[in-house]
């Protein structure tokens, strides 16, 4: 009897556990990545460190709900030191909608680096999910 018991409670967590990853992506969402390429020697790639005002991993690309976010990001420091700068950046997500960020500087010898949005693009299966 007990034996059933816990298998009944693993199998209930299991699906609960499901529907709760399942509910991040029940909606329509926005997403918060770094530009993975970096066109010129004045742009680096900008990690995600907080979303209105909670850390967030940066190795994941967890949805956020579509509307005005404050993203910090994370932009170099001055060269050889370990303590990057932070940047926040407003952003009006769009459903379905992937926003890659960057730091980038007025000159090669500049150390004025600033974040920004450098490019969005549609997430497809969102989409294809929601119509959006």
């Amino acid at each position: 009897m007990q034996t059933r018991i816990i298998a009944v409670l693993a199998a209930s967590g299991a699906v609960l556990g499901g529907c709760a990853s399942a509910g991040m992506y029940a909606q329509p969402y926005a997403q918060f990545v770094p530009e993975r390429q970096s066109p010129t020697q004045d742009t680096r790639p900008a990690l995600v460190m907080r979303v209105d005002g909670q850390m967030v991993d940066p190795g994941r690309d967890d949805p956020f709900p579509p509307g005005v976010h404050q993203v910090e990001v994370s932009i170099p420091g001055p060269k050889g030191m370990s303590d990057p700068g932070r940047d926040v950046i407003t952003v009006d997500a769009k459903p379905c909608t992937r926003y890659y960020f960057s730091a980038k500087r007025s000159s090669r010898t500049a150390k004025d680096w600033e974040g920004f949005v450098s490019a969005s693009e549609p997430i497809g299966e969102c989409k294809k999910k929601f119509g959006a």
